[in-house]
């Protein structure tokens, strides 16, 4: 009996050494997190102008680059780290453009963070249309707050997210 409880505690902890984090490696995503929030804080405040797009366009305004040269500094600085770019769109337009578009506008934020030297196996995109929407209100300053592009990090690999 003390023999089985000793295998099965030797088990357990195999198991749940495997699950375990490097401390150091923790406290980089922690790090990297702190470094992200603050960066959309920045933007949230219009410290820093966010990723804006021609009209119902791709086209990344100039006004985008400061903050994506941001997120690019981030990931260099933790390369261990994956970005999941997430593209939102109002509600104008029919939804089979608004998929499409969100999808490309998160398509062309990762060819401008590629460009910058981030690995492009490191960045999945996603394109949600008018799906999450910050707000159902119709004005025009509302549904420019719905036309964003969101970020996520991730240490996680591939197949374990969405």
């Amino acid at each position: 009996m003390k023999l089985a409880v000793l295998i099965m505690t030797v088990v357990m902890f195999c198991a749940c050494a495997g699950h375990r984090k490097d401390p150091l490696l923790m406290e980089e995503n922690r790090r990297a997190a702190l470094e992200m929030q603050s960066l959309q804080d920045l933007v949230t405040s219009r410290d820093i102008p966010p990723a804006e797009f021609k009209l119902g366009s791709d086209v990344l305004l100039p006004s985008s680059f400061d903050m994506l040269d941001r997120v690019a500094a981030i990931l260099l600085r933790y390369p261990h780290l994956k970005l999941i770019v997430e593209g939102h769109t109002c509600d104008i337009g029919s939804d089979e453009r608004n998929e499409q578009l969100s999808l490309q506008r998160a398509g062309s934020v990762k060819m401008y963070l590629v460009k910058k030297g981030i690995y492009p196996e490191s960045i999945k995109v996603y394109g949600f249309s008018h799906a999450r929407r910050v707000t159902t209100d119709i004005t025009e300053r509302a549904r420019s707050l719905n036309r964003r592009v969101e970020f996520i990090l991730t240490d996680r690999d591939w197949e374990t997210v969405y």
